[in-house]
Formats: C-alpha cells, structure tokens, sequence
C-alpha cells in the first residue's frame, strides 16, 4: 500500500487524505510493536533466568524395575496362556526364564482372582485372591506359585484367572495367564451356643465364659442369665460379634446359682443343656489379720503408736497390744488398747532414753493374737536432747530441721535429697482400635492421642514445665483437644503452667490431634529432610515416630523422579535470539516507514510534489 500511494500521489492528489491515513495506522502499528518488544524483552530476560538454574536428576519409572539396576527380561516357558499348571492342592504354578545382564534385576508377582468368566472378562470386576511377589537378581529357569481361590459365589465370580506380571500391580503386558472354573455352591449356614463355663475367683466372685459357633452366620449378643437362691433373675448381656465372651458377677449371698447362657446370632437365638451352668457361694470363712503399725515421735521422748487390723467372716477383734524394743531386744514398754474397731491408737508413750526402738504390734481376736513380722513391726529413733534429729549438728528449732519430703530417713539438705523429674510421652491410634501409634501407619482422618507424663521420682518437691513441639506433627494433623495447654502458632508449642511435684508424684496432660483429610503431597525439603518424610516426630523426654500414609502420588514422584529433563542454555538462546531479532526487525520497519511517510507529507505540504 505504501508503495502504491507514493508511486501514484504525483498524478492524484487526492491520495494525500489515504496518506493521511496510512500515517495514523502506522503510528499505531509502532506502538503496538513498541509494546511487543517490551514484552519479548521481559520474556527473553525471565528465560535467561532458567538458562542459570542447575538441572535435577530425573529416574524413569518402569514397571518391575528395582531401584536404579537394569530390568531383566522375562518369558513365560511354553505358550503364555497354558504356561500354568494346577495341582491337587489348588495351587498354580507357572514356569519362566529370566535373561539379561549379570546386574539385572526384576520384580514379578504371581497373581489369583475371582473372575467373573472363563476369560476373565470383564477385568475390572475381577476380585484379588493371593499376590505373591519375588525379586530375581540372577538370570535363569524360575517358577512361582500361587493359591487358587477355593468355593466361590456368584457376587464373587465362578470362575479364576492367574496371571504373572511385572511390579506388584496389574501392569501390561502380562508374561504369563490362565483360566478355570470355581465351585459355587451355596454355602452351609449354622449357629449353635457351644459352652458355658464358671470359674470362681473368690468365695463369692466368678468368671462366665461363653462359646458359640457359626458358619456362614454371625454373632450379635450374649446374654449371661443368672437365677438367685431366692428365684430372682438377673441377665449380663454382653454386644460382640466375637466366638467367645465374659462377664464378671458377684454376689456374697449363699447358695446355688443357675446360669443361663443364649447367643443371638443370624439364624435366631441359641441355647442349649451345653449352655447351661450352676455353681454355689459358700458361706465366708472367718478371717482376722493384723495390718500396719505406725509411730509419730513429738517433743523428742513422747511416742504415739497407731495399728490397724481386718476381720471378716464373723471373726471379732478384742484389743491391740503395742509391744517396744531396744536394739537388744529387750522389751521397755508394752501398751495395751482395748478396741473392737479396724484401728487403735495409744495415748503419748514417754520414751526417755534417746537411740533406736521398734514397735511390733499383736492383735487379738476371736480367732487367736495375729501379727505380721513385716508390716506390723516398724523402727523408729528418740533422738538426743537439743540436737535435730535429722542432722545433729543443728538444734531442734533451726529451720533445716527437717526430712527429706521424699524419705524421712535423711535430712531436707542431704546430696541424696534432691528432685528428679522424668518426661515420658504415649501415643494411641484411636481410629485403628487404641493400638500403639508408633506401631501402626496412620491413615488421613485417623484420630491420635498422645499422653505426657511428668513424674517426680527424686526425695524432694520439684518443678516442672510442660512444653510439647508439634511444629513436626502439623504438618500432617490438626489439633483437636489441646489438653487444656496455651498453643503458639509462632513456634507451634503447646505449653502449660509450671507444675508443683512432690516426691512419687505425677501429671499427665492428654492431647488429641487429626490427620488431615486429604494427607498433603508436599514434597520433602531439599534442605530439611525431616519435613513432609511421612512421618510425625516429636519428644517429650523420648522420641515418638508416627509414620503417615502418603498419597502415591507423593511416594512416586519423590522416589522416582530425582532430576528434572535437561534443558540446555544453548537452544533456549538461540529461541530468544530469533524471537528477538524478529519483533526487532517490525518495530524499526514501523519506525522507519513512520519517517518515511512523515518526509513525503512535508514534502507535499511544501509543493516539492
């Protein structure tokens, strides 16, 4: 067109106003190739940027491959179709040679299923038997083998197919197949109440164990009904599906008991003479026991004795006699308390010699004195006149007179009175039946308990601080109960108020967290291999590890693929050099044309043409 105008404006004039025009859409054309070169700029510029990036190593995936050796080739001995064979047992066996290279190796598994026909067609309504997998590393002659399905339905299908293939899963091509036909008879159904067992525990508490079987059936509830003496009834029922059950009872009346067991099942209720029991609760037996004896020592030489005793049965208690000794054995007071109760006390028995003295304590009863050279017989110390006791070397009244809180034994101040607060922690997968969550792998929504337990097991009071990092947990689970700790969302801690711990004496906090639904596919840290590992780690005094079920996905693509594809710097220049030479070239073609056509309208507007 520009050549056209200018070539013709001398002998028509009135191409001046088409000149006109082809001046304004040249301009245009030069700010929108403006524009374009703008951006082919920033492109090429965020290209060249890749140009620096290092590549990444990349590994194929290949069915059947083990980690980065060679797959070995494998061939079916015979045709692949009848390369199985079946035997008394029903197990199918199938022939096969492998060849490759002296470092080869492959992965193949032998596989069973339910089919619905003789071809297995269709393949997805074929149902998963036996899997048997091996990895073969020497090139050879091999068989596997692999169970067949036994008695068959129609749901599940009538027929069975064996296949042998690469990897674990149902992959293409299959080496190695066959086909057969099932039994589907319909199953025989039953349910009968099997037994009924008491065992006694006690005089008056027994255990009532019930079996049942069942085939083809299933089990709902059992139902323990026990007649008493007196012909009233009381019925323990117990909801399982399980072949057997207990339950506990107890009752301290005498006489002969019937036991009724009936077990709800599928096809009805179930009893039976098998499932019936008695058993009797023998009157008590007369029993009488002495039980502890304890001394509290006040004002150096006064001594207060306390003992304690049991009897049952119709057997009395009379008096408590409390009998002290020195360290020869020679006896230097005796006390005797009348009392009919389980516990007696004396009054302040002046001991004026300071040393070491026992007190046995003998009980009488109906049944005769009873002692106990162990728990009836306990030491203790009058100490000197005007010196602790704990610690001679200070008076009775200094503020360190005192006993270790954890063993009055030794004095508050002695080395081996000191705190020692140990920091253990559990954890339970409730999701999957409250069993040890570092045992079992947890799947998305599963629900995890984990218990800290702050223990004293030093002499001395102690203080102890709570605190627990989840900052690794997070990253898969939610929390649900926070246990009633404070949670930083900065730190990801949940922490809780500094607690006071006696000796012997223990805390738990209980908290509650959810695996997130769905589990998250991001990848592990290049710089923090511990972050996204598929597992939940944290401590509290000991380590707990919770493995997390992954998707696949994330399991494929980090073991699988280590490098990205190479892309070289080379090509991705010489790309952007062209691009740019090009969008270079239109805009100074617009540039120039725009000047061009500005000389030839001067040149008009001044009468040179």
């Amino acid at each position: 067109m520009f050549r056209k105008i200018v070539s013709n404006l001398p002998f028509s004039p009135a191409l001046v106003g088409q000149l006109s025009f082809y001046a304004k859409r040249l301009r245009k054309e030069e700010v929108t190739r403006r524009i374009g070169l703008i951006f082919t700029v920033f492109a090429i510029a965020i290209q060249s940027l890749a140009v620096f990036v290092p590549p990444e190593a990349s590994n194929a995936s290949t069915p059947g491959q083990v980690g980065s050796a060679p797959r070995c080739t494998v061939s079916s001995v015979g045709p692949r179709g009848s390369a199985f064979t079946v035997d008394e047992n029903k197990m199918a066996t199938v022939s096969f040679d492998i060849t490759g290279g002296k470092n080869c190796k492959v992965q193949l598994s032998a596989n069973s299923f339910y089919a619905p026909s003789m071809d297995g067609r269709p393949y997805n309504k074929q149902v998963l038997y036996q899997r048997i997998t091996k990895i073969y590393d020497t090139p050879g002659r091999y068989t596997m083998s692999v169970a067949l399905p036994p008695n068959s339905t129609e749901a599940k299908g009538c027929y069975y197919q064996v296949d042998l293939t690469y990897g674990t899963h149902n992959v293409l091509p299959v080496i190695a197949y066959g086909h057969g036909t099932l039994d589907c008879k319909a199953p025989v159904t039953s349910a009968t109440c099997s037994s009924l067992n008491v065992t006694a525990q006690s005089d008056t508490r027994f255990t009532l164990t019930g079996t049942a079987a069942v085939t083809n059936a299933t089990i709902s509830k059992y139902s323990f009904v026990i007649t008493l003496p007196n012909g009233q009834t009381v019925e323990k029922p117990v909801v399982t599906n399980a072949t057997t059950a207990s339950v506990v009872y107890e009752n301290s009346t005498p006489g002969t008991y019937k036991a009724v067991l009936t077990v709800t099942t599928s096809l009805g209720t179930r009893s039976g003479a098998d499932c019936t029991k008695s058993f009797v609760v023998q009157p008590p037996t007369p029993v009488a026991s002495c039980s502890a004896v304890s001394v509290v020592v006040n004002n150096r030489t006064q001594a207060y004795f306390t003992g304690t005793a049991q009897a049952s049965g119709g057997a009395k208690i009379t008096s408590y006699t409390f009998i002290v000794k020195d360290t020869a054995g020679r006896v230097v007071k005796r006390v005797v308390v009348p009392s009919t109760s389980n516990r007696a006390a004396t009054s302040a028995v002046e001991l004026t010699k300071d040393g070491k003295y026992s007190v046995q304590l003998v009980v009488q009863t109906s049944l005769g004195d009873k002692t106990n050279t162990t728990s009836c017989v306990t030491n203790f110390a009058i100490s000197p006149p005007n010196v602790c006791q704990y610690n001679p070397l200070l008076p009775p009244s200094h503020p360190d007179c005192q006993p270790c809180p954890g063993n009055d034994e030794i004095w508050i101040k002695d080395e081996k009175c000191h705190p020692d607060v140990v920091l253990t922690k559990t954890g339970l997968n409730l999701t999957q039946g409250k069993t040890d969550a570092t045992k079992v792998t947890a799947n998305a929504s599963d629900k995890i308990t984990f218990t800290l337990t702050a223990e004293n097991k030093g002499t001395a009071p102690a203080k102890a601080t709570i605190a627990e990092d989840l900052s690794d947990v997070l990253e898969y689970a939610e929390i649900i109960d926070n246990g009633g700790g404070q949670f930083d969302r900065n730190t990801k801690t949940l922490t809780w108020p500094t607690v006071s711990l006696a000796p012997k004496e223990k805390t738990t906090r209980v908290i509650a967290v959810q695996v997130r639904n769905p589990i998250p596919t991001t990848n592990t840290g290049v710089t923090q291999q511990q972050s996204f590992d598929c597992k939940m780690v944290n401590s509290f005094g000991n380590t707990l590890t919770v493995a997390v079920s992954c998707p696949v996905e994330k399991q494929v693509a980090e073991q699988l693929v280590k490098e990205l594809p190479h892309t070289g710097p080379r090509e991705n220049m010489i790309f952007a050099g062209s691009l740019l030479a090009i969008v270079v070239y239109f805009w100074a073609r617009s540039r120039q044309l725009g000047q061009e056509v500005r000389l030839i309208r001067r040149d008009v507007h001044a009468g040179a043409i």
